[in-house]
């Protein structure tokens, strides 16, 4: 189902979520609202013969939240169900109160406790995953040894290699959220962290923050050393990527987009492509690559923890997880605010909320250290 697809068969949807567009500022959120409440009516037309707006009511929403709960996956995406569950439920019920307070509906009907019971809580999620200490450390051994061995073979394997260091190391060591360094489909705010908004000497970068302003974020020493070393070994212009893609199909796509806007012919453009090593080309035309996609690097960690044979409960180690790791070693070991600070969270409830729930072991060994100056 496309984004400007309303579902087939209900009335005036389509402009009515053409309405609600325009109170949303975040491509990723008019997408992934379009593609909620779209969801809520193909599933309502389908089974409760339900085909308006105005005729939905609590048992059709409590109806919907069920089946949310009952799939295996969500938009294609099986990572974080309990958590897709509810945000989806939170877009349609956020349309729906928008469309209430517009004068379209007398009410909200997603806005109640009979529809929101089967929502699973927070407590049930499945995929807070935080990094563990030895996982990490595995995989960086991992990415490290990789790398010096790439440097034995050609430049496009030693380039790749270190690309993938780089990427690990700055998800494990700085909490940046995936989409802060990597680009984010359909959202053209969020094309990858640029080496211009790295300063690898005074140790920090600038990423486009969750809010949607730009936010200051540490660059510790080692990961600025990797970081450097790869800049070095692949000698990037300020306007390229941190993180490039590795598909030569988008590669192929950037140089025939950018020339194109240059002026150039498709004879031309095909001609300057023929029997040319796509790498070169980007360099020699100084067309920057994409970057590379949350998606890709959710699939290149799996690579990756496939290669070094780390898992964390018998899954991968995925790019959110490193931020909750560092998350959890610095709330537990330095202080509640340097957590705050690193992770850029508003305000330390935000911090306690996430990371409060310590065993109580640890906390006795805190009040040992305290106490006694036990080590």
């Amino acid at each position: 189902m496309s984004d400007s697809d309303a579902t087939p068969g209900v009335r005036g949807l389509e402009t009515l979520l053409d309405d609600r567009m325009v109170s949303l500022e975040s491509p990723q959120t008019q997408r992934n609202t379009r593609l909620a409440v779209n969801d809520l009516f193909q599933f309502l037309t389908e089974n409760n013969d339900v085909d308006r707006v105005q005729d939905v009511d609590e048992q059709d929403a409590r109806a919907w939240a069920i089946n949310l709960q009952q799939r295996d996956e969500i938009d294609g995406k099986n990572e974080l169900a309990a958590n897709s569950v509810r945000t989806y439920f939170a877009l349609a019920r956020a349309t729906f109160g928008w469309w209430q307070r517009s004068g379209e509906i007398d009410r909200n009907p997603l806005a109640t406790t009979t529809a929101e019971e089967p929502l699973p809580s927070k407590s049930n999620d499945v995929d807070q995953q935080f990094w563990t200490v030895d996982a990490r450390e595995q995989l960086l051994a991992h990415v490290d040894e990789h790398a010096h061995a790439a440097l034995e073979d050609d430049a496009s394997d030693a380039a790749r290699a270190f690309r993938d260091r780089s990427l690990v190391y700055i998800l494990a060591d700085t909490g940046v959220r995936g989409a802060e360094v990597c680009s984010v489909s359909r959202d053209d705010r969020r094309n990858g962290l640029r080496w211009e908004d790295v300063d690898l000497e005074k140790g920090s970068m600038t990423v486009l923050g969750k809010s949607g302003d730009q936010e200051a974020v540490s660059l510790p020493g080692v990961t600025a050393e990797k970081l450097a070393r790869y800049r070095r070994l692949i000698e990037a212009p300020d306007e390229w990527p941190v993180i490039p893609t590795g598909d030569a199909a988008s590669k192929y796509g950037a140089v025939r987009d950018e020339l194109a806007d240059r002026g150039y012919g498709d004879e031309e453009i095909e001609g300057v492509l023929e029997d040319c090593e796509i790498d070169e080309v980007l360099r020699e035309y100084e067309v920057a690559p994409p970057a590379l996609t949350t998606e890709g690097a959710r699939t290149l960690l799996q690579r990756l923890c496939e290669e070094a044979d780390v898992d964390i409960d018998g899954d991968y180690l995925k790019p959110h997880g490193g931020r909750r790791g560092l998350g959890d070693e610095l709330y537990g070991e330095v202080a509640a605010e340097s957590a705050q600070e690193v992770l850029r969270h508003k305000s330390i409830e935000t911090t306690h909320t996430s990371y409060r729930d310590r065993h109580p072991e640890d906390l006795a060994e805190d009040i040992e250290k305290v106490r006694y100056n036990e080590e």
